[in-house]
């Protein structure tokens, strides 16, 4: 537009000068002015004249190359960058699959019905259905009893925690959040889907503790609770009595002792907070403390304690360790019958100390010892036994064993009944 504008202007200028020198034949009274200016004017017009030629041309080779198309050198340039912003589509492509593969929540893509187009690798896996079986499928159809509906989802908050059903029929919670996309200019969702199977069980243990600890400490209270106002009778309670009834109140409250302390301990485990303070440790005289710190619900039972013991020391947590004992200990008085016997022993075998505690119980299942010492857990006669414990103990044990770098297992006692049995490194 300039250069055309440019040669407009040339043009003008040419007229006007070859129209001054014309005017030099018919104006005889301005001929010496006019002779003398037009000899200057002629170089301004032979420039102008230059000038519009070079113009002219310079216009039509623009308008040449036009009409031929980008020159060899531009079209290489072009085809480089495109080569270049191909790869980086592809490297980003690379990328979001490569996330959506190795995500570790599930992926699913629906259109707006909530028919599953996408799934990504994690969703194939928790559902135990291929990528093929789940295209095309409602996402309703991985819910039990397909609830909710898809409508439902869409209009609801979220997370929602939701029971799904595997391809082999297994159930499992998940959380589920719903996105909604625009996807090839139509309306999508994107489902996540994470396993919430671990947060439900530990609401259900949280719950079955709660219940379990206000039993435990609510029945040696009550004991408590009602020996105090026998007690407060004095004229209807003999002298004889008072002491018996003062051992009753005392065996509950260590019973309650015990419960509390084994709560706040494994709190402290499980908050990382415990630690162990090692010392060398006479395991004699551990045994002794265990053994007199049950005493009283042994005796409430009428039953005897038996201790097999050689003079040992082991560099450990003095403290720890007969907390171990005491609550193996307690727990075999538990179990036990009336008017029978627990067995103490403490043998050094090769590297290591070994200390068992062993009744003449009911014993304990094959399936009960592997499970035995996680959080919570109980054997299966735990119900029948009226002061059955919290199922926090055994795995307080095992942690604490675990930090002193032994091992602890159940087994079955000599004779019947069952056998728990813990090690601990000589050095």
């Amino acid at each position: 537009m300039q250069l055309k504008k440019c040669l407009l202007a040339c043009d003008i200028l040419a007229i006007i000068l070859l129209l001054a020198i014309a005017l030099r034949s018919h104006m005889p009274a301005a001929e010496k002015f006019l002779g003398i200016a037009s000899n200057w004017l002629a170089i301004p017009v032979i420039i102008l004249l230059i000038l519009h030629i070079l113009a002219a041309k310079r216009t039509t080779l623009s308008e040449k190359e036009q009409a031929e198309g980008p020159s060899p050198l531009e079209v290489e340039h072009l085809q480089k960058r495109i080569a270049e912003q191909q790869q980086t589509i592809e490297e980003i492509s690379d990328r979001t699959r490569l996330l959506l593969e190795n995500i570790g929540v599930g992926i699913l893509i629906t259109d707006s019905q909530g028919v599953i187009r996408f799934t990504g690798l994690q969703a194939s896996r928790m559902t135990g259905y291929g990528r093929s079986e789940l295209a095309d499928r409602n996402l309703e159809s991985l819910f039990m009893n397909a609830t909710p509906t898809f409508a439902d989802l869409v209009n609801r908050h979220f997370p929602a925690r939701l029971l799904c059903q595997g391809k082999n029929g297994e159930q499992f919670w998940v959380d589920l959040w719903l996105s909604q996309i625009m996807l090839e200019r139509k309306v999508s969702y994107v489902i996540s889907l994470c396993d919430a199977s671990e947060a439900v069980e530990a609401v259900q243990r949280r719950q079955e503790l709660i219940a379990q600890i206000t039993h435990e400490l609510r029945s040696p209270l009550t004991a408590i609770y009602a020996s105090l106002s026998m007690l407060a009778r004095k004229d209807k309670i003999k002298p004889e009595d008072e002491v018996s009834i003062l051992a009753v109140c005392s065996r509950n409250a260590q019973s309650m002792k015990l419960t509390i302390d084994e709560i706040l301990d494994y709190s402290k485990l499980e908050a990382g907070k415990l630690t162990l303070e090692l010392s060398p440790t006479n395991i004699q005289e551990i045994v002794y403390q265990a053994s007199e710190s049950v005493r009283s619900l042994a005796e409430a039972k009428t039953l005897t304690m038996e201790l097999t013991m050689e003079p040992l020391v082991v560099l450990a947590d003095s403290r720890r360790i007969a907390q171990v004992l005491t609550n193996l200990l307690s727990n075999a008085i538990k179990h036990s019958p009336r008017s029978k016997a627990l067995t103490i022993a403490a043998l050094a075998k090769d590297d290591w100390i070994e200390i068992s505690v062993a009744d003449q119980g009911a014993g304990v299942s094959d399936e009960d010892k592997q499970k035995l010492f996680a959080s919570f857990a109980q054997g299966a006669d735990a119900k029948a036994i009226p002061d059955s414990s919290s199922g926090l103990g055994l795995a307080f044990c095992k942690q604490i064993i675990n930090m002193h770098k032994g091992s602890i297992w159940a087994a079955d006692a000599p004779g019947g009944g069952a056998m728990f049995v813990f090690t601990l490194p000589k050095g």
